[in-house]
Parts: structure tokens; C-alpha cells; sequence
């Protein structure tokens, strides 16, 4: 590992100057012809040279690195026409200066993503189903969620669990511990490594520095590896050199609701170096339910004490080297969390829990290396459920104690590099972009619930994994794709994720694609090295334990016989066929639709028991018999592979400018799974939760937005979002979640205060819902929830969007935001 280290870093850090070249730069303004004003968020292109930037929140771009000459520079936002400028002259060493003024026009013909081929391209033309969502949608919303703006994003299963608390699934097989869709931040990994989750809400990044969001929907390791199987979710903070100024962002709203952001970005030295700094910190009282968990002896277990109030504290900071075309970041952020959070067995107290990143990045036009780790400690967290539970199995200990010893104490780090390099090959044209990552895990559970209980050492393991994608023109109308990946991993098998492609352009920003993708979702920590016997104690002489399931496991008899074995646990695959369109018609309607059957095999199971001490038969793992140092014979439950499915689907999105100031937007998602097969020994529960779709066969949205309404500042927008009722089972949570629809509505005004700006937004202020859910009694594996059909509409009315999690009610907030 340190060889890879010391020559990543050396390519890191020798990159620049092997970059510099004597270079002009080019800058400017970005007016509203119709206010006087700046417009920011414009996407300013020097055509040919590679180069572009953002303006800020007053329109001002500044373009460094270019090389001298005679160039055509294109600026162009959402909404406003896109305007050429040609004949423009760079000298070495010398700014030329260069303002645009935009007219209003009906829609954005064609804006730009990265994610679908990890460059910058036309969204019309990428080969995958790709959304982004830019930095002006995200600043409209209020808080640190972003969320809101995914609610119209085509084949994205939101799910809102809390005030602000969402989760995301594609293309179904979601899970209450789901990690089939990739969190990636600044182009590194975001996940919590001690349970393989993505870090989502424990994100270091506030909402006043996020540039972009991208979603990706379905496979992706071709690209960016393991856990990308049904899609990936890319966050892009802003470019102090782009986004300059100090941002300033202050809310309040219902339950209790507080929220206070800032953001200061700057530069220096010429030019040549940037920094900025963030920091938040938000609170809520989050909706809030009561649970009560399977008996202990014939007593059933209350829920006790959980706290419902919802935090989160974050900080960040960055440095950067600009150097001729290529830029050097050093950035390092930090978050800490409490609330209750969700697991497959009930939830978790969240005490203190820390997320960490620090990263060393350099980018440039043809070269991408970066250094980073992440870290999360689970701090004080403790199970609810299980402290429920011991309340009644120790009565008499102190409060402390009992949650000292319904902890699941947990830490993990990731420490990971990468390089990447584009080029385009001088006679054929054909774009090629190639690289190579290396990660390395350390888990710990304080020797208590994992192998390392077992070993005395920390778990460590590590992954490699190198990639290219090739693009070919191959008529004025025809583009071929193609890409592959191939990861190794310590703990199973190398898996080989292909991608390719064939994309027809009859006119610009029409685009048919067909597409064929496969992907994979790796065994998390959990799955592979669990190790917990007498996880809850019977008696005396026979106890329950987890193992997972690494090495394989063989199960005997009292004699030593073997009476089946078990293969070590492997990835699950999700190979996927799709046919597209993406287009802009009459320069005010714009299309993405995409029809795609995907076939996933080895369907990773819940736990299950694979040895019962009473009828003669034990568990051994490596030759060693499970839970011998206990000195109790073992119910084993433990993980396994089974089983494939077919999913049939179309994603479906539109936009419609109607005129230059309202606009309307709806998308639409319908998913079947079909041809489930399975055979195996296991118990159908087992099976069924396995193969558990736990998505909705169709859900819709719409929303309509209105800007200077009147001929005023004033900007409104309206959105409706429905989801078809469907069964969910994972774990514990087993029952039907309701048909829903739900209102949301949105202000925003300019006020007189120079760079100042009001948004108030009301969530769920009308709902329409198919029923209600709750408990059969207490939660416990297999136990059904209730359902009692009773369609109902109106205001303040609350509804399901997870088992067993509080139903969501309406929520207002209001937002001041502040930039210079």
C-alpha cells in the first residue's frame, strides 16, 4: 500500500507543472436584460479550449489557463437564451474582458452533466438517464435538504422518513438498510464503512456550498465500482474561484425547526490561490411514534426514552492551488448527528455520531488524482430496541449501564486514491478516459459484535479496481460507447462491470440511445464479518448467534458429519437493457424517457438460521465450531446468496416552458417485477424478504413555476407528488405502505437589500392518503403490520412512507439568505 501511495501522491502533486503553459484569461458579467442585473449560475464555455465557469451570485466569471488565440465563447442558463460571442482575442499574460446580457427564453436546450461519463457533456447526449439539478434549484429550497428537488427527478424512489431525513432508492429492491445507490462528494466515496450505507444526512457539505447534485439512475460500476448497482447520487461543491462572496443563510419553521449556514469563498496572490470555509448547524423536533418489540419472557418490550430531537453540526474548509489550467485542493470537513435512525432490526438511538473527510484533489483537462479518507465513529449511538429489551432481561442496573450494554459501538475508516487521465486520439477522434482506484477499509466494533471480537485485531481489507471508456464518432449521427471495470476485492470473487452503448443524433439535443450496463452490489461488513454468538441468550447451554458468512460455512451433526455446507457470500449483479430518448422539441419541451428491463441474481438474503443446536446440528466456519468460547451450543444465523428477477420498467420526464416566465414539469415512473426464482431449502420467509420488491409499481409528479409574477420579484412554484401503495419487508419491518399524495408549494422573493432574498416553503400543506399502518401488537421479525384501507384528503393530514416510522404531517419553514 505505501508504494501506491508514495506514486499516487508524486503523480498528484508533479501533475501541475507538467500542466503550466503561458496562458490569458478571459472575464465579464452576466446581465438579465430585462432587470439590470446579475444572473448567476450562467455557464460561461470558451468553445474549444475546454474552458468554462460559473458566474456568482452577481454574474461576474472569470476563465483562467487559456492558451493564446482567437476563440468563440457561449454563455447560456436555464430559461434565458443562449447568446455567441466570436472573434474573441487571448493574449499571454493579459484579461480579456467580455460581457453578455441574456434575454428570457422558454427552456434550456441543453445543460451539462458529468456523471454518466465521469467528463463534462450535453445532457441530451449522455449515454445513461442521468438528472442534475444545478445550484440555483437548490438554493430556492430551505434547510440542508436538498431533497425537495429529487422529488421530480424520473425513476428516483424518495422516501421522507423525518423533518429532514430522506432516503433514495432507483429501480427498485429497496431495503430499510439499503445500499444499492453510490454516495459519491467531490468525486470521493461516501459511505459509512463499518456498515457499507451511504453517509447521506452525515454528509460534511451544508446546502449554501453545494453546486450541483447529479442522480444517475440505474448501473454504474462500469465507471465508479461496487455498490453503484441501481445508480449514484454525485454531490459537487462550489469553486471558490467561481463562487466567490460570503453566503449567509438563516431558518425557522414548525416543530421547532432552526437552521443556520454560512459560506465564505475567496481568492488571493493573484489569482492563484483560493480558499473558503462552512459550517452549519440545524435542529428539529422530528415526528415522532411509539414502539413496543417482542416479549422477554411473557412481557412485551416498551420503547423507552427515545429522543426525537433531530441534529446536526458541520464544518469544512479548502485550499486551493490554481495553477495555469489545472487545480490542487486540500479540503477537510467534519459533521456530528443525533436523532433516531432506522435499522433492519428496529432503529437506533443516534448519540453524537461523527463523519470525517479529509482529501487531497487535483484536476485539470486531462488528468484527475486525488488522496482521501473518511471516517465515521458511532459515538454514544445505542439500539432502542435491544435497550427495551434489556430493561427487562437486567432489571435493577442503572440507565447508563443499560445502554452501555445496548450499544452497538462501531468505527470505520476508508483511505482510498484514484487517478485518471482523457485523452482524444489525434486521427480517429475517438475520446478515451481510463483510471485506477485503491481502497482501504479499517472497521472496528470494540471487539464486541464483529470478527475482531474473535481476532483481537481490527478488520482490514482492501479493493482495486481499473476502468476506461472509449467514445467513437462513427457518422455524423452515430456515436458509440463503450467502458468496462474490473474490481478486486479481499473478501469475493473479481467482478468485471461492462457498459456499452450506440447513440443516434439525427439533429442536435435529439438523442435515441441503447444501452447495455451490469453492475454489482458488494457484501457489506455485516454480511461478511459479523460475529456475535449469544446474541441473545436462551439459557444456560444454547444461545443465538450471527456469523457472517466470509469463509463458507459447513454445518455437522453431533458426530462430526457433515451435513451441508454453504458457499462464502458473493456480490449480487444487476445487468440492464435500456432504450431512450432525450430531446428539446420547438425549443420549449423537453423529454427523457427511458424504457429498460434489468435482471439481477444473487439476491442476498436477510439472516437466516442455518443450524439448530436441538436437532443435532452446529455451524462450523474454517473448521472452528461457532460460539465454542461461549460454552452454549448456537442457533447460527448467518447470510447467503439465492435466486434471481426480472424487472420491466419506463421513466419518464418533461419539462414545458410556456412562456419565458412559468413552466411546468412532471415525470412519471412504472416498474413490474416479473419472474422471480429462487429454489432453495430456506424458509419461504426468507425467501420472500430476499426477493422483496419494496418499491412502488407507479408513482407521479408535477409542478408548475412562476417567476416575476405580476411583473414583481415574486417567484412561485407548486408540486404534486403521488405514489402508488406497495408491500415493504426487511427485517422487522413487514406491512403495507399506504397510497399517498401529497401538495407542497414554495415563495421566494428578492428583498430591497442588496443580495438579500426570502423563501418560504410548505411541505405535505395538503394530503391525500389510502390507509393507515401501524403495529400488530410489537415489532418482530415476520409480524405483519396492520393496515386499515381509509382513503382521505385534507389539510394537516399526515401519511406513511416507511414501516414502522412516524408518518409525516405538514411542515412550514421560512429562510433568509444573504449573499455578497
Amino acid at each position: 500500500m505505501s508504494i501506491f501511495f508514495r506514486t499516487s501522491l508524486a503523480a498528484v502533486l508533479l501533475a501541475p507543472a507538467a500542466a503550466l503553459a503561458q496562458s490569458g484569461s478571459i472575464a465579464g458579467t452576466v446581465t438579465d436584460a430585462a432587470k439590470s442585473a446579475g444572473v448567476q449560475a450562467a455557464q460561461v464555455v470558451v468553445v474549444g479550449a475546454a474552458r468554462g465557469a460559473l458566474t456568482d451570485a452577481r454574474g461576474r466569471y472569470t476563465i483562467d489557463s487559456v492558451a493564446p488565440g482567437t476563440y468563440e465563447v457561449r454563455v447560456r442558463r436555464a430559461g434565458q437564451t443562449l447568446k455567441t460571442s466570436a472573434g474573441i482575442v487571448v493574449s499571454a499574460g493579459a484579461e480579456t474582458h467580455l460581457d453578455f446580457t441574456l434575454e428570457r427564453a422558454p427552456v434550456e436546450l441543453a445543460g451539462v452533466v458529468v456523471s454518466a461519463s465521469r467528463r463534462v457533456e450535453k445532457v441530451t447526449e449522455a449515454p445513461a438517464t442521468v438528472t442534475r439539478i444545478g445550484a440555483q434549484q437548490i438554493e430556492n429550497t430551505t434547510g440542508n435538504s436538498y431533497s425537495g428537488a429529487l422529488k421530480g427527478v424520473e425513476g428516483v424512489d424518495l422516501l421522507q422518513v423525518g423533518v429532514t431525513t430522506t432516503t433514495i432508492n432507483t429501480r427498485g429492491f429497496n431495503s430499510a438498510f439499503n445500499n444499492r445507490v453510490l454516495q459519491m462528494e467531490d468525486g470521493r466515496i461516501a459511505v459509512l464503512p463499518e456498515y457499507g450505507m451511504p453517509a447521506a444526512g452525515f454528509t460534511t457539505i451544508p446546502k449554501v456550498d453545494l453546486a450541483a447534485v447529479e442522480v444517475l439512475v440505474g448501473p454504474g460500476s462500469a465507471l465508479y465500482g461496487p455498490d453503484a448497482s441501481n445508480g449514484v447520487l454525485t454531490l459537487e461543491t462550489k469553486d471558490a474561484k467561481q463562487f466567490p462572496g460570503t453566503t449567509i443563510e438563516l431558518g425557522a419553521g414548525t416543530r421547532t425547526y432552526r437552521d443556520a449556514q454560512g459560506r465564505h469563498a475567496g481568492v488571493f496572490g493573484d489569482g492563484r490561490f483560493g480558499y473558503k470555509l462552512t459550517g452549519e448547524y440545524q435542529s428539529a423536533d422530528d415526528f415522532s411514534n411509539h414502539h413496543a418489540y417482542a416479549p422477554v419472557g411473557q412481557i412485551v418490550a416498551q420503547e423507552r426514552n427515545a429522543h426525537w430531537n433531530t441534529s446536526v453540526a458541520r464544518a469544512a474548509g479548502a485550499f486551493d492551488w490554481y495553477h495555469g489550467s489545472s487545480r490542487l485542493e486540500a479540503s477537510a470537513g467534519a459533521s456530528r448527528n443525533n436523532g433516531v435512525g432506522q435499522t433492519n432490526v428496529g432503529r437506533n438511538q443516534l448519540v453524537n455520531w461523527t463523519y470525517r473527510h479529509a482529501q487531497l484533489k487535483y484536476t485539470s483537462p486531462h488528468w484527475f488524482g486525488q488522496l482521501y479518507t473518511t471516517k465515521s465513529s458511532a459515538g454514544d449511538t445505542y439500539v432502542l430496541n435491544t435497550y427495551a429489551q434489556n430493561y427487562l432481561r437486567y432489571p435493577g442496573i442503572s440507565d447508563d449501564s443499560l445502554k452501555h450494554v445496548s450499544a452497538f459501538p462501531g468505527d470505520g475508516q476508508l483511505i482510498a486514491a484514484e487517478l485518471q487521465n482523457n485523452l482524444t486520439l489525434p486521427v480517429t477522434g475517438t475520446r478515451f478516459t481510463y483510471g485506477g482506484q485503491f481502497r482501504h477499509d479499517i472497521v472496528s466494533s470494540h471487539r464486541h459484535w464483529l470478527a475482531d471480537r474473535l481476532t483481537g485485531e481490527d478488520i482490514q481489507f482492501d479493493q482495486r479496481g481499473v476502468y476506461a471508456q472509449l467514445e467513437q464518432q462513427l457518422s455524423p449521427f452515430f456515436r458509440l460507447v463503450g467502458a468496462g471495470r474490473f474490481d478486486k476485492h479481499d473478501y469475493y470473487p473479481a467482478q468485471w462491470s461492462p457498459k456499452a452503448g450506440l447513440l443516434f443524433t439525427p439533429t442536435p439535443d435529439q438523442t435515441v440511445r441503447f444501452t447495455f450496463n451490469r453492475a454489482f452490489k458488494s457484501p457489506n461488513v455485516l454480511q461478511t464479518r459479523f460475529y456475535f454468538p449469544d446474541f441473545s441468550p436462551l439459557s444456560s447451554k444454547v444461545g443465538i448467534g450471527v456469523i457472517g458468512n466470509h469463509n463458507g460455512l459447513v454445518i455437522k451433526d453431533s458426530l462430526g458429519n457433515t451435513v451441508r455446507s454453504y458457499d462464502p457470500i458473493v456480490p449480487e449483479t444487476n445487468s440492464t437493457w435500456e432504450l431512450g430518448y432525450r430531446g428539446v422539441m420547438n425549443g420549449s419541451f423537453y423529454v427523457d424517457v427511458a424504457a429498460y428491463r434489468a435482471f439481477f441474481r444473487s439476491f442476498i438474503t436477510p439472516l437466516v438460521n442455518v443450524a439448530n443446536p436441538l436437532a443435532g446440528t452446529f455451524a462450523y466456519s474454517e473448521g472452528r465450531k461457532f460460539g465454542s468460547e461461549t460454552g452454549r451450543d448456537q442457533f447460527t444465523l448467518t447470510y447467503l446468496n439465492l435466486g434471481k428477477a426480472r424487472i420491466d420498467g419506463v421513466d419518464l420526464g418533461l419539462r414545458y416552458a410556456a412562456t419565458p416566465t412559468t413552466s411546468f414539469s412532471g415525470s412519471t415512473s412504472w416498474q413490474h417485477l416479473k419472474d422471480i426464482q429462487a429454489q432453495s431449502t430456506l424458509p419461504a420467509a426468507a425467501i420472500a424478504e430476499a426477493t422483496a420488491f419494496n418499491s412502488p409499481t407507479f408513482k407521479w409528479n408535477a409542478g408548475a413555476d412562476f417567476t416575476d409574477v405580476g411583473g414583481s420579484p415574486i417567484a412561485l412554484g407548486f408540486n404534486a407528488r403521488h405514489v402508488t401503495g406497495y408491500d415493504f419487508r426487511s427485517g422487522v419491518h413487514f406491512g403495507h405502505i399506504p397510497t399517498f399524495t401529497t401538495f407542497d408549494m414554495s415563495l421566494g422573493t428578492k428583498l430591497p437589500m442588496e443580495g438579500t432574498r426570502l423563501n418560504v416553503n410548505l411541505q405535505n400543506f395538503f394530503t391525500c392518503r389510502g390507509g393507515r399502518d401501524f403495529a400488530n401488537g410489537f415489532i418482530a421479525t415476520g409480524r405483519r403490520s396492520l393496515y386499515a384501507p381509509n382513503a382521505t384528503c385534507g389539510f394537516g393530514k399526515s401519511h406513511s412512507e416507511m414501516i414502522n416510522m412516524p408518518p409525516i404531517g405538514g411542515f412550514l419553514t421560512v429562510s433568509l439568505r444573504w449573499e455578497r
